[in-house]
This record gives C-alpha cells, sequence and structure tokens, in this order.
C-alpha cells in the first residue's frame, strides 16, 4: 500500500494586537483528531510560537510598510514555518505551516489569500456595532461568528502545489472539489 504524499496545511492562526497582546490562536489539529483531543501543551507551544514572531516583526519594520505581507518570519523547524502580515492598524497575523512530504513547500505569496480574508474576517469585526470594540486590543476576540470564519480560512486553504499535483493526478483540484478558477464565473 503505498501512502500519498503530505503536503503543506495550516496548522495555526494567531492575531496579535498592536500592543503586542494575542488577540486570538486557533490550532488546527492534525487530520483524523477531534478539537478537542488537542493536548493542551501544544496551545501553548503556539503561544510561545507566536510571541517570538514578534521580534521579526519588530526588526522588518523598518524595511517595510503597514498593511503588507512580511512573508516567511522564520523556520520553526524543518517542518513547521510561520508567516506574518502586519495591517495598517499595527495588527498582526501569523499562519504557521506544516510543510511535510514530497511538494510540502509553500511558495511566495501563496497565503497572502489567507491574510486578505483574516483582515476582511478581523475588519468586519471590528466595524460590528454590537461587539465591545473598546476592549478588543484588551482581551481575546469572543466572538464566534470571527472564531468560525478564522476556522473556515485554515481548514479550507489548500496550497497551489497540492492543487497542480491533483490536476495531475486527474483529480480536479482546489477547494471543495472544484478548480479555483471555475469559481470565480
Amino acid at each position: 500500500m503505498v501512502t500519498p504524499p503530505m503536503v503543506s496545511r495550516i496548522t495555526c492562526i494567531s492575531i496579535v494586537g498592536k500592543q503586542n497582546n494575542p488577540l486570538h490562536i486557533h490550532v488546527f489539529p492534525p487530520p483524523n483528531t477531534a478539537q478537542t483531543d488537542l493536548d493542551p501543551s501544544i496551545l501553548l507551544n503556539y503561544h510561545f510560537l507566536t510571541h517570538t514572531t514578534l521580534d521579526i516583526f519588530e526588526l522588518r519594520l523598518p524595511q517595510k510598510t503597514a498593511d503588507q505581507d512580511f512573508g516567511l518570519l522564520y523556520a520553526v523547524s524543518e517542518d513547521l514555518a510561520a508567516y506574518g502580515w502586519l495591517t495598517n492598524t499595527g495588527v498582526k497575523f501569523v499562519v504557521f505551516v506544516s510543510c511535510v512530504g514530497v511538494g510540502g513547500g509553500v511558495r511566495e505569496g501563496e497565503l497572502k489569500s489567507v491574510f486578505k480574508e483574516l483582515q476582511t474576517a478581523y475588519i468586519a469585526l471590528v466595524c460590528n456595532p454590537f461587539y465591545d470594540s473598546d476592549n478588543l486590543e484588551k482581551k481575546p476576540i469572543t466572538s464566534k461568528k470571527f472564531i468560525n470564519e478564522v476556522k473556515r480560512i485554515g481548514e479550507s486553504w489548500v496550497p497551489s502545489s497540492a492543487v497542480a499535483a491533483s490536476a495531475m493526478a486527474g483529480g480536479e483540484g482546489g477547494v471543495g472539489g472544484k478548480d479555483r478558477r471555475d469559481t470565480q464565473s
């Protein structure tokens, strides 16, 4: 029995406020593992890893402008990498990607759509008149709609290398079994 090669997948999405305080950290468990079966030390580990990315944001800030893709922040290990985005309000998005197996790398700009969707979801949260935005920078985000949107974004992301591999194998690639080009018509 031949096991199919694993490809990149998002393992964690972190939203960090302009005061460098974590607003939301969502860990995506490995396939075939329930969110409730997740070891609490894994969340703590991603909390720590998120904080380590803040120094890199600070180092690159003089060369970068706000509302920009910071790209690869650093390779945590040979199979885990952290990517970042800074909004014009100073909120930081950090996406951790597991790059395991053949074809498991992430190309430059491949996560841009993820960051744009996260920013759109965050803007919708901040602009919601019924959400307590006065305390948004002081305490973690508790909006179920926002949390579900972050979960959807992380679970639906498919690297273009996986779409290409699926197309070469005769599959229909993309999200939901359709090629991304088919969804735009």
